[in-house]
């Protein structure tokens, strides 16, 4: 009996560190290659702007009339959200990480403002998880309700 309580204690503490692990460090799929984010993974614990999995889809936003002036939108939309950091900005791709209040688990939002065609691609994804229960979704629905309050003046 000694011996199940340790095992079991064991796989306890072996998945809370893996879970701990997983929710603090940046997953290698973070970035855009080639004009895409990462595709979505078969959980369903994130949304995409560039998935044909019509479940997970979210529209792209519009840009407004300059690059600058998209950026500066897009800064202040998660300024206003709160509850983030951004982690990243590299010429158009926006890296930020949302932190739950109840479990402080880790999701990762990206931002790519595609000049080309005119808009600003979403993507975001849980890092710990099999079912976000729908809080990308969320997410994603309050960023675009924010997001189209900015008009074409620098904020």
């Amino acid at each position: 009996m000694a011996v199940i309580a340790i095992l079991l204690v064991a796989l306890v503490v072996g998945v809370t560190a893996k879970l701990i692990w997983q929710n603090s460090r940046v997953p290698d799929y973070v970035g855009v290659q080639d004009g895409q984010f990462a595709a979505l993974p078969n959980s369903p614990n994130a949304v995409s702007s560039q998935t044909e999995d019509t479940a997970r889809r979210v529209e792209p936003l519009p840009m407004l009339s300059s690059f600058e002036i998209t950026q500066a939108a897009l800064t202040n939309t998660l300024q206003e959200m709160g509850k983030n950091k951004i982690s990243k900005v590299e010429g158009s791709y926006l890296h930020a990480v949302f932190t739950s209040s109840s479990m402080g688990y880790n999701d990762d939002v990206e931002l790519w403002i595609d000049e080309e065609a005119g808009v600003v691609h979403y993507r975001s994804q849980s890092r710990v998880g099999y079912s976000d229960m729908g809080a990308n979704k969320a997410r994603y629905e309050r960023f675009r309700s924010i997001y189209s309050t900015f008009t074409d003046v620098e904020n």
